[in-house]
């Protein structure tokens, strides 16, 4: 027997008893403050900057576009390290510099959590310069940069 609201509409006694649960739920008041708790938590949480420390260098690594348009562009001095994937989407990654520049062996550590938080497989360029040599044009898309790559070198990483 097909049973029918009050609009002619078939209703499905599966999903009618489905929907009723689900409000029966939300009429107990712990179960709607609960979940209002886990929305807020799963709402976007800028910038999303992780921040390790290597060698005694604050290393900051960008979760997201919007994380990696604000750290590059924003919280980067100039004079710091960017450094990048070459060819592959993934986190920007920067190494503060305060007064003394970082070893090579540093700079190593540094693009090897560069090519870790990529989409890199096995072996990858990472592109490093200072942050001076990035620029963004208003046509790219969050995360993009521009980078000028006559003042930038590049490292081999194996992950």
């Amino acid at each position: 027997m097909v049973k029918k609201n009050g609009f002619g509409q078939e209703v499905i006694p599966e999903v009618n008893k489905y929907i009723m649960n689900k409000l029966c739920l939300f009429k107990n008041k712990n179960l709607v403050l609960d979940y209002s708790r886990f929305l807020e938590s799963k709402k976007d949480k800028f910038p999303n900057i992780k921040t390790l420390t290597v060698d005694d260098f604050t290393v900051l690594v960008g979760r997201d576009a919007k994380s990696n348009d604000y750290l590059s562009l924003t919280m980067a001095n100039e004079d710091d390290l960017w450094f990048h994937t070459k060819g592959l989407p993934g986190s920007h990654v920067i190494i503060k510099v305060k007064e003394n520049l970082p070893t090579p062996e540093v700079i190593s550590k540094v693009a090897k959590i560069a090519a870790k938080n990529s989409k890199a497989t096995a072996t990858c360029t990472v592109v490093y310069c200072k942050a001076k040599f990035l620029s963004k044009t208003s046509d790219m898309k969050p995360g993009q940069v521009s980078v000028d790559y006559t003042n930038s070198q590049e490292i081999e990483v194996e992950i």
